[in-house]
């Protein structure tokens, strides 16, 4: 079985849940956080706590496939760092990489506010909503936009501090290091804060409903003045986004008659609306104060490596005395690529396939041919090459001085263009070159034989490079693998970012295996 988990932060307590393929809901756990606040200690109470939902679950590790972290803090654009959190005080809270050392499992981190917004959108009373406004009503005041099926973070990763707009001139001091918010009164911690003024330091926003409910009119005034300041603020984000959908979710949003009710009813009767106008859907969360967790987890499922393996049969492996007989089954057990190495004995020690031996591969299989060559004179090579559309010729960034040209070269032979480093060549060679190449291949061995260990440090080089591709604007960029992709290594190879696989002696063409059985295994490995 698969499994997604989310994990809500919030400032007073930890909401953990496991949702099925399907996506609902099948077990989920709430704890306080700690009275260390520290993103460590709290995150390390949140994996105690996972770890016990699973043991009472029956699940096991491994079947989580994914985790999404809201957290209430700006994130970082690459969903791993809490950048500020003032509830928790946490300053570039390295969220991710935290929870990674704990657990083992790799976890994307979201803004709360958007998560529960997501949530709702994804598989709430938000779905399919054109313009989604979805307000957390807790402990502070969280704004998530859903505009057009995607999250709204904003040009500068802020989107929807609504609960940090200033209502109050010179007002009580918030987290954030400013005065006045509107969180510090409409919200969880402002009504507490209200509540102590009241009544004494040990008061909370219990005692303040409790007593205008018995009838107290300045605690009444009190929630009815919070009420209004809310609602000034939503009006002004309903007028300026013209949203089909407000949605609100969080612990405030349980207290309807004192609080909802009448912040619903503000917004009725003062947001802009011109005549026949569609009508604005206001809905609690379906998920209710689970939004946030619900949409984290729905948030780290979509954010999954989900990309398509691909085995590239390392021909040099194959019976050369039966080489037609070998393209057949290899293609019959689901190699989608033919891996052939062209070396000279000079860039490399060693000779192996033909230009004449390419030719007739090409001529007796339809599946695309992967021609990696470590040449010193690439470009002599290319000429020579028979090249289809969907073949890949890929050069080293080492054999030429003009590498721009050589890429150019294979584009226009019409196949596509690779390019590929050695294990000590830095990847920052290979920035330039992005927007001329279809495949970046990262050497995990020295090239030339067959049968090497690993080098070090070189999942980490994949992982490094799979982030270069993603974060400028890369991601069609094939990564290629070539190098002890054995079973054991290419599952921790895809799962550090590869697409393709040199598959070589240590897997499909393993002694112990015929083609089709090896391949299924490293298939089923990645599942």
């Amino acid at each position: 079985m698969k499994y997604y988990v989310g994990i809500d932060i919030g400032g007073t307590k930890i909401n953990i849940g496991i949702l099925n393929g399907e996506n609902q809901l099948v077990a989920s756990k709430v704890t306080p956080v700690p009275a260390k606040k520290d993103c460590e200690s709290v995150l390390s109470l949140a994996a105690a706590t996972l770890d016990l939902l699973c043991e009472e679950m029956g699940i096991q590790k491994r079947e989580l496939i994914s985790v999404g972290i809201g957290v209430p803090s700006t994130v970082s654009a690459d969903f791993t760092v809490a950048k500020f959190v003032p509830n928790l005080g946490w300053y570039d809270a390295p969220v991710a990489e935290i929870f990674k050392a704990l657990t083992g499992i790799s976890a994307k981190v979201l803004q709360d506010s958007r998560a529960g917004a997501y949530g709702e959108y994804m598989a709430g009373n938000g779905k399919d909503a054109k313009a989604l406004i979805c307000i957390t009503l807790g402990t502070g005041i969280g704004t998530g936009l859903v505009i057009d099926g995607k999250i709204y973070h904003g040009a500068l990763l802020s989107a929807g501090e609504l609960g940090h707009i200033p209502v109050a001139e010179q007002g009580r001091p918030c987290g954030c290091g400013k005065n006045g918010c509107l969180e510090c009164y409409a919200a969880g911690k402002g009504l507490d804060m209200t509540a102590k003024e009241f009544y004494g330091e040990d008061a909370t926003a219990r005692d303040l409903f409790d007593a205008a409910q018995n009838g107290d009119e300045d605690a009444h005034f009190a929630i009815n003045q919070a009420i209004n300041m809310l609602g000034k603020v939503i009006v002004s984000a309903i007028n300026l986004l013209s949203p089909d959908c407000l949605i609100f979710s969080g612990g405030l949003s349980a207290q309807m008659e004192l609080y909802l009710n009448p912040f619903v009813e503000y917004i009725k009767e003062h947001s802009y609306k011109t005549e026949g106008q569609q009508e604005l859907k206001i809905a609690l969360a379906k998920w209710r104060e689970d939004a946030p967790m619900i949409g984290a987890a729905l948030f780290g499922k979509e954010n999954v490596i989900n990309r398509e393996a691909v085995l590239s049969a390392s021909l040099m492996c194959a019976n050369q005395l039966n080489l037609g007989e070998e393209l057949i089954a290899l293609a019959d057990a689901g190699i989608k690529l033919f891996h052939i190495d062209m070396m000279d004995g000079n860039f490399v020690p060693n000779y192996m396939i033909s230009t004449e031996t390419v030719k007739a591969i090409s001529g007796g299989s339809e599946i695309p041919l992967d021609i990696h060559l470590m040449v010193e004179n690439p470009d002599l090579a290319i000429e020579m090459l028979p090249l289809r559309p969907d073949d890949i010729v890929t050069v080293h960034f080492e054999t030429s001085r003009h590498i721009h040209r050589t890429l150019s070269l294979i584009k226009a032979k019409g196949a596509r263009a690779g390019l590929a480093i050695n294990p000590g060549t830095p990847l920052s060679a290979v920035e330039e070159l992005l927007d001329d190449i279809d495949m970046l291949l990262i050497m995990t061995v020295n090239p030339g034989f067959a049968g090497q260990k690993l080098v070090s440090g070189a999942l980490d080089k994949i992982k490094r490079a799979r982030n270069l591709l993603d974060s400028t604007g890369h991601s069609n960029i094939l990564l290629e693998v070539d190098g002890n992709c054995s079973f054991e290594n290419i599952p921790k190879m895809y799962e550090a970012g590869a697409d393709v696989f040199v598959v070589g002696t240590s897997s499909v063409f393993h002694k112990d295996y015929t083609y089709k059985t090896a391949a299924q295994s490293v298939f089923e490995s990645l599942e």
